[in-house]
């Protein structure tokens, strides 16, 4: 699965659990982590085509790969790398490398940033700002991109005594577990495990969907109480 080798390879070299949900949340809005995602076009031969240089990679303005690669200095210098490297342009971990190569040379203060994170929300809206640099910077997709972060930090248990201060705006309610809970990373669906709502026991309730409570991931709800 993409997702636990993006995550080992990204803690690794952050060294930061914050920094790298923080690029794990972006990434997964540009690409939903697929190394092999292009944006415009509809050609199976695209990867193929580009690694013969068949066709001006660097240049044609479509969006690329994990990160979504789309100026020609930076698509280019993801095709030199894996020239360099032997290896595909769709190559997962080949990517990985150049993005980090990338951020940590290229945005040195965005690789501070995830090195030395507290918290995923800051991280993740200077990931977003500063080097995947979207069209819409809303408050919402600013959100958005931190809530994915969240989801792969729960995910992959980084969970701590208190990982992040609370947040409490008007509307929002908190849950505590009453057992082990019954973790899905969506309703009703199939890939669950089982785990606990560390340190003080409660979560940010998000929404309430049919019989599931949305904290960062999907919690039955029988298995959960609301608190003020």
């Amino acid at each position: 699965m993409n997702e636990k080798t993006i995550w080992d390879f990204l803690l690794q070299k952050t060294g930061n659990a914050y920094g790298t949900a923080a690029i794990m949340g972006n990434l997964m809005a540009e690409s939903s982590l697929n190394p092999r995602c292009v944006t415009g076009i509809k050609d199976p031969e695209y990867i193929c085509k580009a690694d013969n240089e068949e066709i001006d990679f660097a240049h044609d303005g479509h969006a690329f790969g994990l990160v979504q690669w789309c100026y020609y200095t930076r698509k280019g210098g993801l095709l030199a790398y894996a020239k360099q490297t032997g290896r595909s342009v769709g190559h997962l971990q080949m990517q990985l490398e150049y993005l980090v190569k990338e951020m940590s040379q290229d945005y040195k203060s965005v690789w501070n940033a995830v090195c030395t994170a507290k918290d995923i929300r800051s991280a993740s809206d200077i990931v977003m700002l500063k080097y995947e640099k979207p069209s819409g910077t809303s408050e919402a997709a600013k959100k958005k991109r931190a809530d994915y972060g969240k989801m792969f930090y729960v995910e992959y248990g980084m969970l701590d005594p208190e990982p992040e201060p609370a947040p409490q705006p008007s509307g929002k309610k908190m849950v505590r577990a009453k057992s082990q809970v019954n973790i899905r990373s969506g309703p009703g669906m199939s890939n669950q495990i089982l785990g606990e709502l560390k340190g003080k026991r409660t979560a940010e309730l998000i929404s309430t969907e049919n019989g599931w409570h949305k904290i960062a991931v999907y919690v039955k709800a029988e298995f959960t109480e609301v608190i003020s």
